[in-house]
């Protein structure tokens, strides 16, 4: 019986993947023929740089949808570390150190979340909302709703930064996707997340620390959060309390795009969500070379995420039939 059910879960992995694939071909194609400039360099470099940050924290997401948990604290995170490493910066901290202190800082709010979580025993997304809302609050109360720029010029020439002739961002991203794909098949601890995010209980009897793995979980979402907020310092060599806007809600949606169940834990993946990415990436790109209004991004990422949870419960009642 346990066989049938993997061999019914890779197919309808695979199957899911292959949709996708072609979903994102096809759009490409599409565009391709529409405008002449889609496939240009300038405009991949665009698509790519729209999307970086949400790429970046997808990654955490992923792992916290799986274990069974929701991160809405991350659209307050990013640009709360973009202020306190501009912050930092502007008193004469070194780079480095400053951005170690925003990361610290990052984990902290994770542990912080999980701990709430545990203690008042509240579904994770009344505690990451409020948790949001005071990271917002804070950030508008420091920066008075006006941008910090006027950073130090070291900062400021990093967004020039090549490597490999990619910006920063990409590396990063590129080097955090490899590690967590690899870590994904092949780490023990890894898997412990899907187990507990499918059956915590069983979890708990069968020896894992489950209170520390979903610590962890938040702390890795939380500190992907604050990369991405440095990351977006850098960029724009500045720092506001708008990065980041709505970011939570395409950061769900992408992973849940990708795969990763939204109504119970212990089913998706970090190749999905790579997919996933990809897939929103090209179709908000194509809202901009249509001259579609950004407004409606929002509808379409509304629309997307009830979608991507309509088509998870369908597949669990079917996994349920054939089982």
């Amino acid at each position: 019986m346990n066989k049938r059910r993997r061999i019914l879960s890779v197919k309808q992995v695979n199957l899911h993947y292959l949709v996708l694939t072609v979903l994102i071909l096809a759009v490409i194609t599409v565009m391709a023929v529409r405008s002449p400039y889609f496939l240009t360099s300038g405009n991949l470099q665009v698509l790519i740089d729209t999307f970086i940050m949400e790429a970046i924290m997808a990654l955490g997401m992923t792992m916290v949808i799986i274990s069974g948990g929701i991160d809405l604290t991350i659209a307050g995170i990013l640009p709360f570390s973009s202020i306190v490493l501009a912050l930092l910066m502007i008193r004469g901290v070194p780079f480095a150190a400053a951005a170690l202190l925003v990361l610290l800082t990052a984990a902290g709010i994770g542990c912080v979340t999980n701990r709430l979580r545990q203690s008042l025993h509240l579904h994770p997304m009344v505690v990451t909302m409020a948790i949001a809302a005071v990271l917002k609050g804070v950030d508008l109360t420091v920066t008075g709703g006006s941008a910090i720029s006027g950073l130090p010029e070291s900062f400021v020439r990093l967004a020039s930064v090549r490597i490999l002739g990619m910006p920063l961002s990409w590396v990063v991203y590129i080097f955090l996707a490899v590690i967590f794909l690899y870590f994904s098949k092949n780490n023990k601890w890894f898997l412990q997340i899907f187990f507990v995010g499918g059956n915590e209980d069983a979890a708990r009897l069968s020896g894992i620390k489950v209170e520390a793995l979903y610590r962890n979980v938040y702390v890795i979402s939380a500190a992907l959060a604050a990369v991405a907020g440095i990351l977006t310092a850098i960029t724009y060599s500045s720092a506001s309390y708008s990065y980041g806007t709505n970011a939570d809600l395409r950061v769900i949606t992408t992973v849940a795009i990708g795969g990763t169940s939204l109504t119970h834990g212990g089913s998706g993946s970090v190749a999905g969500t790579l997919l996933g990415t990809l897939f929103m990436a090209v179709i908000y790109n194509a809202f901009v070379m249509s001259g579609i209004s950004t407004y409606y991004q929002d509808v379409v990422t509304g629309a997307f995420l009830i979608m991507a949870v309509l088509l998870s419960e369908g597949i669990k009642i079917l996994k349920e039939h054939k089982s």
